[in-house]
């Protein structure tokens, strides 16, 4: 594995120029598949050592290291791969194949004016992406994730370096490269969300990867209960309340966590840390904290106050990289109806044609209320969006 450093990164890590291996030398076998790219720059006043494959531009993060992770950085940034190539799904078995192959790592000085070119717009598009950044660990498998969504250009044409990832691993197992379910193991979640109404029963049922934020679902259930998305929003774990009460709304119970709108630059107005534990959407991922529990809150419109149950029914492995509707029930409520109350009173009013408001409610809701979609057209949607 070579590790060709920039002039900023070689003067972090001490080495003197006699220890580099001549650029010329640096041949991996695999076209640059084994071989990274790494420079050292600063985002926020925090040291940040950006790693690019040569090959894919896939890019490996680490985020405020420490001098014991500079002096061992072939280490860490062995550790970053495995991290980030697990969140993606790749199986244990593709990673340690792709490790082994790596060999041990050499150092050399970086391949050119372009490959340099190259690094530094990866590094610029790290710094667009560093409110994903996660003070409390170095390697930041979060940007890894997005920006091997984002698309780049090779020369002359545009590729994801997930995907690009994804058909080199494949060769590397003497695959063709439309074989990715053959190096996928993704670990999958599947959710029941319900409105927790008492006279409707109205549900969707979901299958996503556990490495998905809570931003992402935040995103799926707007997407499969039709929700505009013009209101705030948050997810949230619940305590049994002092007294024994099942009849208490859910907006009642005592909070031990919430997650909410990393996005929302005024959300830190209203929040208690010292009460109740705060995570922010956009870094805190499914697994993160289904792991303790099986069961929260999504609330959306805090003037409607649309409670939604997820319930975590079982764990899948397979090769599903994007959410995915499973099933559905029920019309959700229109937008801006006013509550159960007021989604009551709808539902009494438009059933009665003789009610003097049946015709302008009708043409109220056909703005507000869900549209009409298949399951088909709302998997074919997310799929795009997610991709």
């Amino acid at each position: 594995m070579y590790i060709q450093c920039t002039k900023a990164l070689l003067e972090k890590l001490k080495i003197e120029k006699s220890e580099l291996l001549p650029t010329k030398s640096c041949e991996d076998g695999a076209a640059g598949f084994y071989s990274w790219h790494a420079h050292f720059i600063t985002i926020n006043r925090r040291k940040v050592v950006v790693c690019m494959n040569n090959l894919t531009r896939y890019t490996i993060v680490l985020y405020r290291p420490k001098a014991k992770d500079m002096m061992e950085l072939e280490s860490r940034i062995k550790e970053g791969i495995r991290t980030a190539f697990g969140e993606e799904g790749i199986s244990e078995v593709v990673i340690n194949e792709y490790i082994e192959k790596c060999g041990a790592v050499e150092y050399s000085k970086t391949a050119g004016r372009s490959m340099v070119a190259n690094l530094n717009k990866i590094c610029e598009t790290v710094q667009w992406y560093a409110d994903l950044l996660d003070e409390d660990t170095v390697i930041q498998k979060r940007i890894s994730l997005s920006l091997g969504k984002y698309l780049v250009k090779f020369d002359g044409d545009y590729d994801h370096p997930e995907e690009r990832l994804f058909r080199e691993l494949c060769k590397m197992r003497n695959l063709s490269d439309s074989e990715w379910d053959r190096i996928l193991e993704v670990e999958n979640y599947q959710l029941k969300i319900r409105l927790d109404f008492e006279n409707f029963d109205i549900w969707r049922r979901v299958l996503i990867p556990s490495s998905c934020t809570f931003q992402r679902l935040h995103c799926v259930i707007q997407e499969t209960f039709g929700w505009f998305d013009y209101h705030l929003h948050e997810f949230r774990l619940i305590g049994e309340p002092e007294e024994a009460d099942h009849k208490l709304p859910l907006y009642a119970y005592p909070i031990k966590m919430r997650i909410v709108d990393g996005e929302d630059p005024e959300v830190g107005e209203y929040l208690e840390p010292d009460k109740y534990e705060v995570k922010f959407d956009t870094k805190t991922s499914l697994k993160d904290v289904f792991k303790d529990t099986d069961t929260c809150i999504y609330t959306y419109d805090f003037g409607d106050n649309w409670e939604h149950v997820i319930t975590l029914e079982k764990v899948i492995e397979n090769n599903n990289r994007f959410p995915v509707l499973l099933e559905r029930n029920g019309e959700r409520p229109p937008e801006d109806v006013g509550g159960e109350s007021g989604f009551e009173e709808y539902m009494r009013i438009i059933s009665d044609k003789n009610h003097p408001e049946h015709e302008a409610m009708l043409q109220w809701s056909e703005i507000t209320k869900e549209k009409e979609r298949t399951i088909e057209e709302i998997n074919r949607r997310m799929n795009y969006f997610f991709r």
